[in-house]
């Protein structure tokens, strides 16, 4: 045999080799994913401590020991996982973190069981597949995966996996406030949030989830003295809750940008038309004005300012009397740099004196984690294995994850899940949630290349 051809034998033996110890990871990945769509982990079976007991349990059988993990969490039923991969040093720990609850389902109206999870035309089906279940599996997965292979990493890898996200958030808190390498992270990884966008053929970016908008709630009273209905009068609490109602919805807060939305604009304007581009220029050089881009488009709305909508009514005591009372909820999604004092005062400027504006929920700051260049080259270099170049855009949610809990205390937080989105649309929290597998399988690489780097 001449040199060639023993050179192309070795590779060949390389690639060979490469390929099947891949495909034992993503059967692992997905055997993990199908044992945990099967514990139904909603907050009324609660079973979320069930999870994270499975989860302990395959780290242990994996050259883990019980000394790097624990499974407690506020309640009995919402307990979490905090499993230690020890590195050289614990000086500077970074957090994996992913939630294993999930929301409940109408199991007639699945084409599947939503709890035992079903292969149909390359996409894995399930309660959880894609909230959050696969990035748990995914951490598991590459926690096992990296400690057969006797890697230790620079500083210790944390991985936090929490049992009530979808409800109170009680989980990720006790974790902040009862571990102290917790509270003193380098940063976190949140497999809960950052996607990717496009297709596995024809990916468009990764999006980098670094800020979350923050949530704020408050009701609206009116009062009034009532009375009989066959004598109405002008004065009456339902008309009034209802044109302090209309106030708040013809309201808009002004526009402001941080590190993370300013960049998500920039990226979007190179699919924008030259209208479009115009209205995205003026907004990026601080033009307060109405925008018909703004107006058509509900998404980059919410990305450009703080927004107070009305979701709950309640008023009167009987057909035949006029109210003494009506209420309204009007949650509200502040940008992370704007203040909910100065929110609350600007809605009891539009309701009135009349009208009894009172906060319900205690606001937690979530400060918009830095753009860093180590952050960008870290999840760059991640994704290249798979799909090589892509943009890493910095991304805001409008939602909330756990994140909030750790953003408030001083730790950056990024989402990173690089989960490509589904081709027919988000189905988390929906009917027939379900990933596509070799989008799984990239999920597997990512935090294997990551996890690598740390």
């Amino acid at each position: 045999m001449n040199k060639l051809n023993l050179i192309c034998l070795f590779l060949l033996m390389i690639v060979t080799d490469l390929f099947a110890n891949n495909s034992d990871f993503y059967k692992s990945g997905r055997e993990i994913l199908g044992e945990m769509v099967a514990i139904e982990s909603t907050e009324a079976m609660g079973l979320a401590s069930t999870v994270s007991e499975y989860a302990g349990t395959v780290l242990l059988d994996n050259g883990f020991t019980s000394a790097d993990i624990e499974v407690v969490g506020p309640t009995e039923e919402a307990k979490g996982l905090y499993a230690i991969y020890r590195g050289q040093s614990s000086a500077e720990p970074v957090i994996v973190m992913a939630h294993i609850d999930v929301v409940p389902a109408v199991k007639e109206s699945w084409i599947t069981d939503p709890f035992k999870m079903t292969e149909i035309d390359g996409f894995l089906h399930g309660r959880g597949t894609s909230d959050n279940k696969a990035g748990a599996a995914g951490l598991i997965a590459t926690f096992a995966k990296l400690r057969a292979e006797g890697f230790i990493p620079k500083n210790d890898i944390i991985m936090l996996l929490t049992g009530d996200e979808e409800t109170g958030m009680q989980s990720i808190r006790y974790f902040r406030e009862n571990y102290k390498n917790v509270q003193n992270a380098a940063f976190a990884l949140n497999s809960d949030g950052g996607y990717l966008t496009g297709t596995m053929d024809d990916p468009e970016a990764f999006r980098l989830q670094s800020a979350e908008k923050v949530y704020f709630s408050v009701t609206l009273t009116a009062k009034n003295r009532g009375g009989h209905s066959s004598i109405p009068r002008k004065d009456n609490a339902i008309y009034d809750l209802a044109d302090a109602i209309k106030k708040i919805q013809q309201f808009n807060f002004p526009i402001s940008l941080n590190q993370t939305t300013r960049a998500t604009l920039e990226f979007s304007m190179k699919d924008a038309n030259d209208s479009e581009k115009s209205e995205m220029n003026m907004i990026l050089n601080g033009i307060q004005k109405d925008y018909k881009l703004l107006e058509k488009d509900p998404e980059m709305n919410a990305l450009t300012r703080t927004t107070c909508v009305a979701t709950k009514l309640e008023g009167g005591h009987a057909e035949n009397a006029l109210p003494v009372s009506a209420t309204a909820t009007v949650n509200c999604r502040l940008l992370p740099q704007d203040d909910s004092d100065e929110v609350l005062s600007i809605i009891r400027g539009l309701a009135g004196d009349e009208i009894v504006v009172s906060p319900i929920t205690n606001v937690r700051k979530s400060p918009a984690s830095p753009i860093t260049d180590e952050i960008v080259e870290l999840i760059s270099s991640s994704i290249d294995t798979t799909f090589p170049g892509l943009p890493i855009v910095p991304t805001m949610s409008t939602g909330a994850t756990d994140a909030i809990e750790l953003r408030s205390n001083g730790v950056p937080v990024y989402g990173t899940s690089a989960m490509m989105t589904d081709p027919t649309g988000y189905r988390g929290h929906g009917l027939n949630e379900r990933i596509e597998i070799t989008a799984f399988n990239a999920t597997l690489d990512f935090w294997y290349a990551l996890m690598k780097q740390l």
